[in-house]
């Protein structure tokens, strides 16, 4: 058993991923596009594309839109989570190739300067939306984007803090710029932590703003034999934590190292969690080639543990269950409302 040792979404051992692939990616599909960045080498390896910051489900007649980014063209342009973009410059819209051109995949994409005309559906009405994407890697954009979200709310004489972490990091400037973040929303009577569609890595430092200790933090297990890949333990930084109320949002799409703090901030008498159950993937994505392409193969986890039991496949619960289905577009934000409300109480 092993306490205190950084978390890594990344898993490289065969030990951790027995089971067969559970899915594959290649560089039609967005999602590719997010695990290789933050599974690359260096700043250079990772792969840039014109993109509108949305994170989207296919469906019959279009891209479902689950998450828009703060600030990104999608969000900008007023496409929001439950719309559905139908068409691209009069052609069905792809998330990927609607921007990039296919053929450049293996040499690198080039950016666009010209803007693009998309069909947008909200419920019956069709919206005719320019907009122009960024270049950037996934990475990047995660990170900018968890920025651009930080807000502050009034709440009778109460002030309630907010964040969406779209991405966690073991950066070493990261996690400088998350403590910062947390220090600035510290006055705050209360936090919202909202993990939902977040991806990442969960270093102990994260926690550390939180927790006055690491006593309570949980162990991992079942694969011993791992260690040596593991990265070294992650030395405590003399912080100030915050100590307040926290209320914390999750969903079907909360993966990797987000999961694991939903799960250590739920050991918190001061904090609720609220929303979907988390999707429970903490396995990784290893690269291989087809045709000639670069693709990448997902090895679950299944003999993880942590505090003895599994979350891979299985997530993790809410204290409160509040559904918001993706395809909802009605005004207003169940799941933010609950958090609020849930805060105000405890405050």
């Amino acid at each position: 058993m092993i306490r205190s040792y950084l978390i890594l979404l990344t898993f490289s051992c065969a030990s951790l991923a027995k089971a067969q692939p559970s899915s594959i990616l290649g560089a039609d599909d967005l999602d590719y596009y997010l695990f290789q960045a933050f599974q690359a080498a260096g700043p250079n390896n990772r792969v840039r594309l014109n993109h509108i910051g949305v994170q989207v489900q296919q469906t019959d007649n279009g891209f479902l839109v689950t998450a828009a980014m703060e600030d990104y063209p999608a969000h900008r342009a007023g496409i929001n989570r439950g719309d559905i973009i139908e068409t691209a410059e009069g052609r069905p819209f792809h998330p990927v190739y609607s921007f990039n051109n296919a053929e450049d995949f293996n040499k690198g994409y080039s950016p666009v300067s010209n803007s693009y005309n998309l069909v947008v559906r909200r419920n019956q009405n069709r919206m005719n939306l320019t907009l122009r994407p960024v270049f950037e890697n996934l990475y990047d954009s995660y990170r900018t984007a968890t920025i651009n979200s930080i807000q502050e709310f009034s709440a009778g004489n109460k002030v309630v803090g907010y964040v969406r972490f779209w991405a966690l990091s073991r950066n070493s400037n990261d996690l400088v710029t998350y403590r910062n973040l947390i220090d600035e929303l510290d006055h705050c009577d209360g936090l919202i932590i909202d993990l939902r569609n977040s991806y990442g890595f969960l270093d102990l430092q994260h926690l550390d703003k939180i927790f006055p200790s690491r006593d309570s933090y949980f162990d991992i297990s079942g694969f011993t034999d791992a260690l040596s890949n593991l990265a070294n333990p992650s030395s405590a930084v003399d912080t100030k934590q915050y100590r307040k109320p926290i209320a914390v949002l999750i969903n079907s799409e909360t993966r990797g190292g987000p999961e694991l703090f939903a799960y250590q901030l739920g050991k918190l008498g001061r904090s609720i969690i609220l929303g979907d159950r988390s999707t429970g993937e903490l396995g990784t994505y290893l690269e291989s080639a087809r045709d000639g392409t670069e693709i990448l193969i997902y090895q679950p986890a299944e003999s993880l543990l942590i505090d003895n039991n599994s979350i891979e496949g299985t997530g993790v619960e809410t204290d409160r269950i509040v559904e918001y289905p993706f395809e909802q577009t009605s005004r207003g934000d169940p799941q933010y409302n609950a958090a609020m409300n849930a805060l105000m109480g405890i405050i």
